[in-house]
């Protein structure tokens, strides 16, 4: 079968405004003795290097302005990012600082390679392409400096050669439960499934779901099954909050994608609850069961949404989901003024029910 090449969005550039996670303040750590990188990554496509310098973290485009040899393939001397091939030497913000084989020349004011907005919040490092319009924030995670939950595991990354439209699509989809994770996740005899009002606010998704409590009597101990509530941030962040039906305790699963590019993705999750004695053995060990019960299915799929995918009702989260990146993309042509407007409307679905 020939699978349709129309793409539901064809204009992806939009994504360079949003803030998307790019590795770990722990892969950093681990990238060279001193955990000052460089740590290579790729995000929509795009080259870049991240480093930490004087001990601030920054990301540069991945390749030298003398002769394009990559960065992330020197190292950190002296607080400034070093090129393997001639030793030019930058600082956090691309200017060129040292041009060892002409030490009398003068250096250009200018900076001579790109840099980009860089973060650090949740011990992830995030990154923003374009902030040109400086309207969009990085994902909100509710577990984060709350006192009630006494361990916190932000887990490494993992890749799929799948896009992070359809890894987030993936986390949001209750149809799926039955089929991909029975005796896992959820009863099998459960494949009907509610219909749930979804509203946008402060450019999130946020929706719940109630499963019923008769599912635990055919799930392992660790299975986290209670109340879902889900703060969904745009584009590809999910906040999904759970009161365990074993115990009435809150248990967190948040989850991010790195969009690498239109058919791979890099994701990230942390793990958040109230059992501080706890080994992060036994909350990972289930998640990644889960996570390879998913991945083969996900991958199966082509990596960008086809016009020629078919929906139900039963398909509603993500079908509001790509309605809401259709205009995003729309917006962004017409300008910042477009494209924070409808990022931000909020539309509550849940008022009218």
């Amino acid at each position: 079968m020939t699978i349709s090449a129309t793409r539901f969005i064809e204009d992806r550039t939009y994504l360079r405004h949003f803030w998307h996670p790019v590795c770990t303040v722990a892969e950093l750590a681990r990238s060279n003795a001193d955990g000052t990188g460089p740590f290579a990554a790729t995000l929509l496509d795009e080259e870049i290097v991240i480093v930490r310098l004087d001990g601030e973290v920054a990301a540069l485009a991945d390749r030298c302005a003398h002769r394009f040899a990559k960065l992330s393939l020197g190292k950190v001397i002296d607080g400034a990012i070093q090129c393997p091939y001639h030793g030019w030497r930058y600082d956090g913000t691309g200017r060129c600082l040292r041009m060892p084989a002409a030490p009398d020349m003068k250096i250009p004011k200018k900076p001579l390679v790109a840099s980009h907005d860089c973060r650090v919040k949740y011990d992830i490092v995030w990154v923003r392409l374009d902030s040109s319009w400086d309207c969009t924030e990085i994902p909100h995670c509710s577990a984060w400096e709350n006192p009630a939950f006494e361990k916190i595991i932000v887990a490494d990354p993992y890749e799929w050669q799948s896009s992070s439209e359809r890894r987030w699509e993936n986390f949001t989809d209750f149809s799926h439960f039955a089929y991909v994770h029975p005796g896992t996740l959820f009863d099998p005899a459960y494949e009907e499934v509610e219909i749930v009002p979804m509203d946008r606010v402060d450019g999130e998704f946020r929706f719940a779901l109630t499963p019923g409590r008769d599912m635990l009597d055919n799930l392992p101990p660790d299975s986290p099954l209670g109340s879902f509530t889900y703060r969904a941030a745009m584009p590809y962040s999910v906040d999904l909050m759970i009161s365990l039906y074993r115990d009435d305790t809150p248990f967190l699963l948040w989850t991010t994608s790195s969009p690498v590019t239109a058919e791979s993705c890099r994701n990230f999750m942390i793990i958040a609850h109230v059992n501080g004695n706890e080994p992060d053995s036994t909350a990972l060990d289930f998640q990644k069961i889960v996570l390879e019960e998913d991945r083969p299915v996900i991958e199966s799929q082509p990596g960008m949404w086809s016009v020629e995918e078919a929906s139900l009702p039963t398909d509603k989260i993500s079908r509001e989901y790509r309605k809401w990146h259709k205009e995003l993309s729309a917006a962004a042509v017409a300008g910042r003024k477009e494209f924070e407007n409808v990022l931000r409307t909020n539309i509550v679905d849940s008022a009218v029910r």
